[in-house]
């Protein structure tokens, strides 16, 4: 039985500790947060987990095998460094970090630990995805797609104090990459802070691949709705992802006007849970994460390259 500890009880932190509580091949022995008020509320629903203020407990527990991280982006590169440097299994949600450079040091330091570091990149794992990557697959589609539109909107953002690049668009960084299957190598970015925010809370993005293909990616946080659609252009139609739609109409073919549902029976596969399935598998048979090293150097090489684009006015910016 993989224990595991989480580190940090907020508002995404509940998913996951709802998550992983339910999971029959791992123990969630500890959970950890800086206010006593939230490890109350957890510990009423679930009293038979230690909590604790103090990380130290959790590092000193040596059948601690893996950690779950979902604090406040600031604080997840020292978070997870300690961890790593106990020779942890590490799982930190997104952003990994907040600059490319942080990212870099714990992918170096997870190698050397020969231990295990993965990026909560969820929607990798989703079903609907996972249909799409066998569409393509199965059609021999993949060469055949000509651009990808990606949009991404709330009206507020999910995270408090996290750019709207790091907390919705990243998203749509990593699913170009998993769809396409390459790396894009070069990029233009345009955005701004609206509304009185100090960060930036809308932004558009093109991605241009090798093949010639390209990503249209829109996000933003002040959408009086909510949407999460991808469209991948084909020249026999085009092949899109709702996921405000229900689990029957998530992914829908549209081809000559007409449409055919792609059903995704998605039952007790929620992508979180799958996505920390995967990581008490990566623990248990010392393997590397779909959402590991290559993947977290991938996001935060483009984002870096988005952040320049973005700070010289929209210029070209190629991706080395």
């Amino acid at each position: 039985m993989i224990k595991i500890a989480l580190i940090g009880c907020g508002k995404w932190g509940k998913n996951y500790l709802k998550t992983l509580i339910s999971m029959e091949e791992c123990e969630l022995k500890w959970v950890c947060d800086l206010d006593p008020r939230k490890l109350k509320e957890a510990g009423l629903d679930y009293p038979q987990i230690q909590y604790t203020e103090n990380k130290e407990d959790i590092l000193n527990d040596s059948t601690v095998q893996g950690v779950v991280i979902a604090t406040t982006p600031e604080s997840h590169y020292i978070l997870a460094k300690e961890f790593i440097n106990k020779g942890k299994a590490v799982l930190v949600e997104k952003p990994v970090t907040i600059n490319l450079k942080d990212s870099m040091e714990l992918i170096n330091l997870a190698a050397a630990q020969s231990t295990i570091l993965m990026a909560g990149y969820t929607l990798m794992y989703h079903p609907a995805v996972r249909k799409i990557k066998m569409i393509l697959k199965e059609n021999d589609s993949i060469d055949d797609v000509c651009y990808l539109n990606m949009s991404r909107t709330n009206a507020l953002s999910q995270v408090s104090g996290v750019d709207v690049l790091y907390d919705l668009a990243v998203h749509d960084i990593y699913l170009s990459h998993h769809l396409v299957g390459e790396e894009p190598i070069w990029v233009i970015a345009q955005g701004g802070s609206y509304l009185g925010s100090s960060n930036n809370n809308v932004i558009y993005i093109l991605l241009g691949f090798p093949s010639g293909k390209v990503a249209s990616i829109f996000a933003s946080f002040i959408h009086s709705e909510k949407t999460r659609k991808i469209a991948l252009i084909t020249s026999k139609g085009k092949l899109v992802f709702d996921d405000v739609q229900p689990a029957d109409k998530k992914v829908q073919f549209f081809t000559n006007g007409d449409n055919c549902h792609v059903l995704v029976d998605e039952g007790d596969s929620e992508p979180l849970k799958l996505e920390c399935h995967h990581f008490i598998e990566c623990i248990s048979e010392n393997k590397e994460p779909h959402s590991g090293k290559e993947y977290i150097y991938f996001v935060e090489k483009v984002t870096d390259c988005i952040t320049q684009s973005l700070a010289k006015g929209g210029e070209k910016v190629i991706i080395h």
